[in-house]
């Protein structure tokens, strides 16, 4: 697999969710639009139904092996008219190995709880600044950028905290450290560089990092605080969520 199709758990269990028939007719139709104009989507999309399929088809042949081996073990060759009855027990065997599988799926699939449904269904890393790469005193900012929106989040990381304890209260830097850390799942680590974002009261993301805060804390489970940032982002998605939470 290309590593530049990696994807979140989050990720894998929302194309999961399309792919098994489980969303709600408003998040199939909305993944749907997604998949028409996002290539990366797309090609994770054909991924993980592949994986899929061949986890089913890897099931099914054992299924079939083992009732196959039971058959031959436990049916002895009888004449025609016997009176004997049929065995049930390589069925048996079969149907249980398939309820073991069944309740797999349900225990990974069970663990996810609405609010994370909700946040897959919404989250959308920052698509991140414009650069202009030169040699002046930006570039590794600008370097982490290109790492960012390229998807190497784990670079830019280490770019910018780097850079962040040279300049501990930049909102800038504090609010795509924040939003890096959130691309890679680290939601809790990502709350304090979101949080610091905030006390730029002039700032240009104070929106947005409201917004993200109220993801992460959704996430979490933590609906007030959730509630707090989704209604002081002022995104109509976030109207969507309030709704939903209620």
């Amino acid at each position: 697999m290309d590593s530049n199709n990696l994807y979140s758990q989050q990720e894998f269990e929302r194309i999961e969710s399309y792919i098994l028939g489980l969303m709600t007719e408003e998040e199939k139709l909305s993944f749907e639009s997604e998949l028409k104009i996002d290539q990366n989507l797309k090609t994770r999309y054909e991924d993980i139904k592949v994986l899929l399929q061949e986890v089913e088809l890897a099931s099914l042949k054992d299924s079939m092996e083992v009732f196959h081996a039971e058959l031959k073990s436990s049916t002895p060759v009888v004449p025609i008219n016997s009176k004997k009855p049929f065995t049930w027990k390589p069925l048996a065997v079969a149907a249980s190995l398939l309820f073991l599988l069944a309740i797999t799926l349900w225990v990974f699939l069970g663990n996810t709880t609405e609010n994370e449904k909700l946040f897959t269904a919404y989250y959308q890393p920052d698509p991140g600044m414009v650069t202009a790469m030169g040699t002046n005193s930006n570039y590794e900012f600008d370097r982490g950028m290109v790492d960012y929106k390229t998807g190497d989040y784990q670079a830019a990381i280490t770019r910018w905290e780097k850079l962040l304890a040279q300049k501990p209260h930049n909102d800038t830097l504090n609010y795509f450290l924040g939003s890096a850390l959130l691309a890679v799942g680290d939601d809790k680590l990502a709350l304090p560089f979101l949080q610091k974002t905030l006390e730029t009261e002039s700032g240009i993301f104070l929106k947005e990092a409201s917004w993200y805060l109220g993801l992460a804390y959704l996430k979490s489970g933590n609906n007030a605080e959730a509630l707090k940032y989704l209604q002081n982002s002022g995104r109509e998605e976030a109207a969507e969520i309030i709704e939903k939470l209620k």
